[in-house]
């Protein structure tokens, strides 16, 4: 996906009152976390391996599905 596609998903977030984070380096790298802004907790992704962090295709379905 491309950074426009990467900005869709974060305004999708932030209308949701989510926040979406790149990953860091290892393991996470290449991949996202979504942050519930009120709690300052991360979403669960339910993805194997992964327990915390979507790809972006995985974190723009997961807020489709989700709302706060």
């Amino acid at each position: 996906m491309s950074n426009a596609d990467e900005k869709r998903v974060n305004h999708l977030a932030e209308r949701k009152g989510f926040h979406l984070e790149k990953g860091g380096h290892g393991k996470g790298h290449g991949r996202f976390c979504i942050k519930n802004v009120a709690e300052g907790s991360r979403m669960r992704s339910g993805v194997p391996d992964h327990e915390y962090s979507f790809s972006l295709e995985e974190a723009e379905a997961w807020l489709s599905a989700h709302s706060k």
